[in-house]
């Protein structure tokens, strides 16, 4: 016999809740993944940029100071270029994911709560899927707080 609605909403009620989380935290996961990107290539094209241009003057009989300022900026875009902004990124993408496939494992445990023939079982389904959230959230680097902002903002203008 199905569980009744009464009987399995404290539960559905916590997927629920581990679902809304996970979507804005897979969202702003993503939008940092994008941010980082872009600040990455940032700090290896602008400083390039400056090192291209100044050894132009320089070799075009332009003032030797400006070697200075190209071999900072060279030293600027290797170093960023060895460190790996794509790192960071792969990171984030890789929290985005995981709780975008959480997301979609628990609208599907949801759905089908009710046909569980236990609340030993509808427990453990809960405690099984709040704690792979748990283990996503303690993996996770940092995202900007602005970046969840960002995400709450596409998320309520339905743009995701």
């Amino acid at each position: 016999m199905a569980l009744s609605d009464e009987e399995i909403a404290p539960y559905a009620k916590e997927l629920e809740r581990l679902h809304e989380s996970s979507l804005y935290s897979a969202q702003a996961y993503f939008e940092a993944a994008k941010f980082s990107e872009a600040i990455g290539r940032l700090f290896v094209f602008l400083p390039a940029l400056v090192s291209a241009a100044a050894g132009t003057i320089i070799a075009t009989g332009g003032d030797k100071t400006w070697g200075v300022a190209s071999a900072v900026s060279g030293a600027v875009a290797a170093t960023a270029s060895f460190l790996g902004s794509e790192r960071k990124s792969a990171s984030y993408k890789t929290s985005a994911r995981r709780y975008t496939g959480l997301r979609h494992r628990l609208t599907f445990e949801a759905s089908i709560l009710s046909n569980k023939d236990t609340l030993p079982e509808v427990e453990e389904v809960t405690r099984s899927l709040t704690a792979e959230y748990q283990d996503i959230v303690a993996a996770d680097d940092p995202v900007p707080n602005f970046l969840y902002e960002k995400a709450r903002k596409r998320i309520n203008a339905n743009v995701v």
